[in-house]
């Protein structure tokens, strides 16, 4: 065998990397089953044209010879690096892909200066051996949630009107409120991150609402019809009505069922909230971190791409 080769995944290579994901996640039940027939003539997934827009030398692709092996993807924000994405194909998982992509990935966050790192994985035992191998530590379960949408109306009703709120949508095209949406990242996640939220509004058309308490905004919201979430609050209750009205944004545009919500443990209320209410926990994944120091119990996750 030749010695594994990692260079940077380039962008027309993308709809393969889609294929390759879908093929490394069929034998596990943390990841949904892709939507329809995937072949390398199909537009490349939106999230990953985001990251390789934004962070190129954090998405790469290991090699051996000409055969691809696998390949990660990874984002920085502010000062944290977070990993999106690690796959290596079944037949050749065994042989150090794995460990040279995720050493390439935290050299690049290394070199951009980042103090923090972040990833979500599953629960699998080589997996968590492999973020070990490269100091991270067990942080908190991230469970995902499925409910179909008339028990996410229900549910999305009756927490929404734990504080006032409103969709925000129209205003954050115009972008005000960006400074609340900072604040209220920085607390909770301790990063800021703009592109995303443009990405989240411009590119995948979700809508967001504000959840105010007394003149402050508490919390943001957002929801459409591929994804519930990022949800973040200044405190648990306003995050949990934040999480209503994002749930009621995906069922006003129609999400398809069953749709997903991925909340850390550590966000008590909302997973008691969705247990009492009915909602089918699909999967747990791990989040694990180096010096990261986000509390991680006040906000939802948007995907496990960009969480």
């Amino acid at each position: 065998m030749a010695k594994i080769k990692v260079r940077r995944t380039l962008r027309e290579e993308l709809p393969g990397m889609v294929v390759l994901r879908d093929a490394a996640a069929a034998d596990l039940r943390a990841y949904p089953r892709p939507g329809g027939v995937l072949d390398l003539d199909m537009e490349a997934d939106p999230t990953l044209q985001h990251l390789v827009t934004h962070d190129p030398d954090g998405c790469v692709t290991a090699l051996d010879r000409d055969e691809t092996l696998g390949f990660a993807a990874s984002h920085v924000r502010s000062r944290q690096w977070i990993l999106s994405e690690l796959w290596v194909l079944p037949q050749h998982r065994g042989r150090g892909a794995g460990a040279a992509l995720l050493s390439t990935a935290v050299a690049y966050g290394e070199r951009s200066g980042a103090r923090e790192f972040m990833a979500v994985v599953p629960t699998e035992g080589p997996v968590q051996a492999l973020v070990v191998s490269h100091g991270f530590r067990h942080l908190t379960p991230v469970f995902a949630f499925t409910l179909d949408s008339e028990l996410a109306e229900s549910l999305g009703g009756a927490t929404a009107r734990l504080h006032a709120g409103r969709d925000v949508t129209t205003d954050r095209y115009a972008q005000r409120g960006q400074s609340d949406i900072d604040r209220l990242d920085r607390l909770s996640r301790n990063i800021t991150r703009d592109a995303d939220h443009t990405y989240w509004l411009k590119e995948r058309r979700l809508g967001i609402a504000f959840v105010k308490h007394g003149d402050r905004v508490a919390a943001y919201g957002y929801g459409g019809r591929d994804q519930v979430g990022p949800v973040v609050g200044a405190s648990q209750d306003a995050a949990l009505s934040a999480l209503g009205w994002a749930l009621q944004l995906a069922v006003s545009q129609r999400a398809s069922d069953p749709i997903r919500v991925l909340v850390p443990e550590r966000f008590h209320t909302a997973v008691e909230a969705l247990v009492e209410a009915g909602a089918s926990l699909e999967a747990t994944y791990g989040l694990w971190g180096r010096d990261l120091t986000g509390s991680f119990d006040r906000c939802v996750f948007g995907t496990l791409s960009l969480p």
